[in-house]
């Protein structure tokens, strides 16, 4: 057990290296060229029991500067007043658009046009699951490019811009976008101001999301390694996701289009890359209550669990030496593998006088030198990428930091164990976690009105 635990620690630090210094050594921001042609984009939005939050995006995808996009909800079978409130905000017609009949999905109710917005299409369907929802917007796209969004997700301005600007490179496949928390934002006199504020939950999620984001992502991408494009903002060129048979029903859907991209590049042997693109900022509402915590991340590890099961016998044949590496050694190894090693080493500590204290405390305090670094490059690459905090928010953002190490960490730590024995639970629904529709979100980062 020791020398494993060893190994595993060896292995730790070598992408905790990685971690440290690729994102500070190779961040280049990109400036808008304002005289790139706009591709054609389509932003999906699926929707189920959408009711609060339906809104407050569409608010926000009223300011954004770009001319050459659609924007199709989809509401899947809500059970709530979500098509009704569409019809509230839109004023919806029916419309003649016809499907590619290029994917499988649920039955379609209805194809609706809104009166006031002639831009927006809402397709009406029943219940399959959020993949489902997807493949039906995909298969009535008929852009070029489709971007998925979530229903409580928020574009910035600028978003779709710098979307069109990575996708005039022809490398580029695929590519997801920075996802910030709402509730650590508001506007004041046109421009979004961030502010770390509200309670230790959310505080921590905008650390959590923050390092993932600005450190992990620009890591994982520098590698073409990207184990996940986040389902809250992703983009993609539609014949892919057509050649890779869309998405898939399943708890994970956005780990898993992932790897079905880069499988699909590895047996055609493409030359392309799947990127991060930290100045495409999108903003999304984090649960504010530990139970709704609880279940997001339940259901994020379960997502993760069941690309391990569906994806491991053909890792090392049909996937990149870099996504090997990130997926299974860090993704599993040093995340769910070693969680479980970590209790057992813990109670084997406790009940059994077993295990070098030293040795123990040492790794704890590399690891908490190493979190530290790494929070602050993070901190350093959000200013970089223009985000708004003060330095006292930066100042008091790394002190949580240090302290959430005891705290809100080890409940992730807990939900990693919880997580993986509860996928086999067999659950592959939406995993519903309660919005509240935050007040005045939309008035928070929507600016202008639609200039297409």
């Amino acid at each position: 057990m020791s020398f494993l635990l060893y190994v595993t620690a060896a292995v730790f630090l070598i992408f905790q290296t990685l971690y440290t210094i690729i994102p500070l050594v190779c961040s280049k921001v990109k400036r808008l060229n304002p005289e790139l042609v706009e591709k054609s984009l389509a932003v999906l939005v699926p929707a189920y029991n959408e009711e609060l939050t339906i809104k407050n995006c569409l608010d926000a995808m009223a300011g954004l500067n770009y001319n050459n996009y659609e924007i199709i909800i989809i509401n899947d079978g809500s059970k709530d007043k979500t098509l009704s409130r569409l019809d509230e905000l839109l004023q919806l017609e029916p419309d003649c658009r016809t499907p590619a009949h290029q994917l499988a999905y649920k039955p379609i109710l209805g194809v609706y046009r809104s009166v006031y917005y002639p831009h927006i299409l809402v397709i009406d369907k029943q219940n399959g699951g959020k993949a489902d929802s997807l493949n039906a917007g995909i298969d009535y796209a008929i852009s070029e490019i489709v971007i998925t969004l979530d229903a409580d997700s928020m574009l910035e301005t600028d978003a779709l811009k710098y979307v069109n600007q990575y996708f005039h490179n022809s490398d580029i496949i695929a590519l997801g976008g920075t996802v910030k928390i709402v509730q650590g934002a508001e506007k004041r006199d046109g421009a979004i101001v961030e502010k770390f504020r509200g309670p230790g939950l959310i505080k921590s999620q905008i650390i959590n999301y923050t390092h993932g984001f600005y450190v992990r992502k620009l890591t994982q991408s520098f590698f073409n390694s990207i184990v996940v494009i986040s389902g809250a903002f992703g983009a993609f060129y539609k014949d892919v996701l057509v050649q890779v048979n869309g998405f898939r029903s399943t708890v994970g859907e956005d780990i898993d289009i992932t790897l079905k991209i880069h499988e699909y590049l590895k047996a055609n042997r493409l030359k392309k890359k799947l990127v991060y693109a930290p100045e495409a900022v999108c903003y999304t509402e984090c649960p504010e209550n530990l139970p709704n915590f609880y279940k997001q991340r339940i259901r994020w590890q379960k997502a993760f669990i069941d690309c391990i099961l569906i994806y491991w016998s053909r890792l090392s044949s049909r996937f990149s030496v870099g996504v090997n590496l990130f997926f299974a050694i860090d993704g599993f190894m040093l995340g769910t593998f070693s969680a479980f090693m970590m209790l057992v080493y813990i109670v084997q500590m406790i009940f059994f006088a077993r295990g070098n204290l030293i040795h123990a405390f040492i790794f704890m305090l590399i690891t908490v030198v190493i979190n530290a670094l790494q929070i602050v490059i993070s901190f350093v690459l959000c200013r970089k990428y223009g985000s708004s905090y003060r330095i006292q928010d930066y100042i008091r953002m790394f002190i949580f930091s240090q302290l959430e190490l005891l705290t809100y960490r080890n409940l992730l730590l807990y939900i990693n164990v919880v997580g993986t024995l509860k996928y086999f639970d067999n659950d592959e629904g939406w995993g519903f976690v309660e919005r509240k529709g935050v007040a005045a979100i939309s008035q928070n980062i929507a600016s202008g009105s639609h200039s297409g």
